[in-house]
C-alpha cells in the first residue's frame, strides 16, 4: 500500500475488512471518507460520522500525572 491515493476504492474496502492494525485502519478510513463524502447531503451525514463508521479511532493517550518529590 505504497500509494493509497492510486489504490482502487474496492481494494481499500477489502484491505479495511481484513486490517487489524489501527494505524492502517485509520489511514484507509480517512481515504475512503475523503472519496465518498458529500457535503450538505440530504441524510445529514458528517465527515466525522463516515470516519467513525469506517472504524477510525483516535488513540487516547493517558494523561501525564506529576509526581511529587
Amino acid at each position: 500500500m505504497d500509494n493509497i491515493k492510486q489504490t482502487p476504492t474496492v481494494n481499500l474496502v477489502h484491505i479495511l475488512c481484513e486490517a487489524t492494525d489501527q494505524d492502517i485502519i485509520n489511514r484507509i478510513a480517512y481515504e475512503l471518507a475523503c472519496r465518498i463524502y458529500v457535503p450538505n447531503n440530504s441524510q445529514g451525514t458528517t465527515f466525522e460520522d463516515l470516519l467513525i463508521n469506517f472504524g477510525y479511532k483516535i488513540e487516547e493517550k493517558e494523561p501525564k500525572t506529576l509526581k511529587r518529590k
